[in-house]
């Protein structure tokens, strides 16, 4: 669990799913820094997000571990707006995609949305903004002098938090491989990952009839190993190397493929 600074002596509190990029946002600021595991339930968690950034800045602390159950580090289900053309040319049913845990989609209006977490990415920067912008949401708890933590000085020296990279998978053609839906494919890639702890599959869908994306995140450390993983899965399924692409998020100058 790490504490952020929002402004003055408040601080907001983050837990990762994963120890990678999935993170819950608490729903209370603290005036200080404050480390009592008893405040830290996952019936606090305010917002879901993905923490895009190569590390944690010096401000941000690690104050305790907190220990998540298997069902708590799913991520929720989380809604993106499908692209207007899709939505002039009713090619969804809603404007509003939902993908769950296990890669279910389904498609909802937008008074919807409130019963699920939009997939968004933050900086450090923009996660401060967000709390910044919404702080009458928050609770502000004075801790006693017990729940304070440590000075920074005297903590032990941390891990730097390091993001692996997330590979952009994308197939045509799935008629003619060993499972035919985008879905069954990601779950399969997503086996080998988790046994391999090299990483897990974060979002599955397509633009249209034939053009299907898998997203990987990677544990940090594990870009390789998650590359092998997802190269396996994808040769023992019979995906054609001549339509299959495989793209490190960000990075457009490079088609690492099935080679």
């Amino acid at each position: 669990m790490t504490s952020v600074p929002i402004v003055g002596q408040l601080r907001a509190y983050t837990v990762s799913l994963t120890g990678s990029s999935m993170f819950w946002v608490y729903d209370f600021l603290t005036e200080g820094r404050v480390c009592d595991r008893s405040l830290f339930s996952p019936k606090r968690w305010k917002k879901f997000f993905y923490y895009d950034s190569a590390g944690f800045p010096a401000d941000w602390v690690d104050e305790v571990q907190i220990e998540l159950s298997g069902a708590e580090r799913k991520r929720p289900p989380t809604w993106k707006k499908c692209f207007d053309s899709q939505v002039a040319n009713k090619e969804v049913p809603a404007p509003y995609r939902v993908t769950t845990y296990d890669y279910v989609e389904f498609y909802v209006e937008e008074d919807q949305l409130p019963q699920y977490h939009e997939f968004v990415w933050f900086k450090h920067k923009e996660l401060v903004a967000y709390v910044k912008a919404n702080l009458g949401q928050f609770e502000i708890i004075t801790p006693r002098e017990d729940q304070l933590a440590s000075p920074v000085e005297a903590l032990p020296e941390v891990a730097v938090f390091t993001r692996g990279c997330v590979y952009e998978i994308w197939l045509s053609g799935l008629e003619r491989m060993e499972l035919t839906e985008v879905e069954e494919i990601g779950e399969e890639i997503d086996e080998e990952l988790q046994e391999h702890e090299a990483g897990e599959v974060i979002g599955v869908g397509g633009t249209d009839e034939d053009h299907h994306n898998i997203a990987v995140q990677c544990e940090p450390g594990m870009n390789k190993k998650a590359l092998g993983c997802i190269r396996t899965v994808l040769k023992r399924l019979k995906a054609n190397p001549e339509t299959t692409d495989i793209w490190v998020q960000g990075e457009s100058e490079k088609n690492l493929g099935l080679r």
